[in-house]
């Protein structure tokens, strides 16, 4: 059984969405804060990835927490109520000239705190927290440390995140935002995603795999910690799915294959009231989710039987059905921690009777 992975960003398409979306959020908080289109010299989502922090929801948490302790330390007596809104009419209100943030240093010193499994914002939150511990203060540094913990703690709070809630308006447009959270978007914007992701796939080899996963010759799935809907089996209207993953396959060609995404992650971590940043890769239940599914197809049983294998080692259906199966696996990656992540998804297969390479 031949079975390719396939990530969606720097292998299907180029995120430009994703980055012009994070720029377009960095300028809209540079603005409300008076300072105009101040954009960085830098790529800051470069920056911040090749330090490990890879999420544009912790990117731009990061990026808005740093500009209000630059504000801060610039203008003594400053007082930044936990709103953020409110906040950012504060530093307009007190004129305080625009600040440059050293995102290469704060970065290194994030990736440096994280522990196994965290979220970066909430690393960051400490490292903020460090930071203003050693600065001279006249007043203010309570009511900036709220603000800071309303900004970092709640970066996957589409109700409470302001961050989340304009990158997630320029990424997928205020139409598909509304249709998503059923929110009113901050603001009326066409989705960056369609608009600026670029196929990276070529047409020849797109044709390739669908010949080959047509003819039962290949099995092939999307292995995404893009956001993506739910399971195709499962029904839970009480969160949240944007298709952002959805818009990217369809962008590539490769629609038609079944797809692995934040979405299913998310829906099966909160099964088991778990984190579900610690179930989407590098997690080896990604992976092994991701190869049962280009085997059985997406559903609901296929993703217990991937948690219950790496979790419990017991191997259940429908994964069960691979045992004396020889399975070559070829995962087409841009992160080496998840090109990793299926390097021990195989060696949990094979400890489980199901020879994989």
């Amino acid at each position: 059984m031949n079975i390719l992975l396939f990530d969606i960003d720097g292998v299907l398409v180029h995120p430009g969405g994703y980055r012009e979306a994070l720029m377009r959020t960095i300028n809209f908080f540079s603005q409300a804060m008076g300072w105009g289109a101040s954009l960085p010299d830098e790529d800051v989502s470069l920056v911040f990835e090749a330090h490990g922090i890879t999420n544009e929801w912790d990117m731009t948490a990061i990026f808005l927490a740093g500009l209000f302790c630059a504000s801060w330390e610039e203008s003594p007596g400053l007082r930044l109520p936990s709103s953020v809104p409110t906040a950012l009419e504060e530093v307009r209100a007190r004129s305080v000239p625009p600040q440059q943030i050293k995102y290469e240093q704060l970065a290194r010193h994030v990736a440096a705190e994280m522990r196994p499994g965290e979220i970066p914002s909430l690393a960051a939150s400490r490292v903020f927290a460090r930071n203003l511990s050693g600065v001279p203060s006249d007043g203010g540094l309570q009511e900036l440390s709220v603000l800071l913990d309303e900004i970092l703690l709640t970066t996957r709070d589409i109700h409470r995140s302001h961050t989340l809630a304009v990158f997630q308006s320029y990424s997928l447009g205020s139409e598909g935002y509304s249709q998503t959270y059923g929110l009113t978007p901050i603001i009326e914007t066409p989705s960056m995603i369609l608009q600026h992701d670029r196929l990276v796939l070529s047409s020849e080899n797109r044709e390739h795999v669908l010949k080959g996963v047509r003819a039962g010759v290949l099995k092939a799935v999307i292995y995404t910690a893009r956001p993506s809907l739910s399971p195709i089996s499962v029904d839970d209207p009480d969160h949240f799915y944007p298709a952002e993953a959805e818009m990217a396959a369809a962008l590539s060609g490769l629609g038609e294959l079944p797809l692995i995404g934040f979405g299913c992650m998310q829906w099966l971590a909160r099964n088991a009231g778990l984190d579900p940043d610690t179930y989407v890769k590098p997690s080896p239940i990604h992976a092994i989710a991701a190869i049962g599914a280009a085997a059985f197809g997406d559903h609901e049983a296929l993703l217990l039987a991937a948690e219950c294998l790496v979790l419990r080692g017991e191997c259940l259906p429908p994964l069960s059905g691979m045992k004396g199966e020889h399975i070559d696996i070829r995962v087409f990656e841009d992160s080496a921690s998840s090109i990793q992540a299926v390097r021990k998804a195989g060696k949990i297969l094979t400890q489980a009777g199901i020879s994989a390479n």
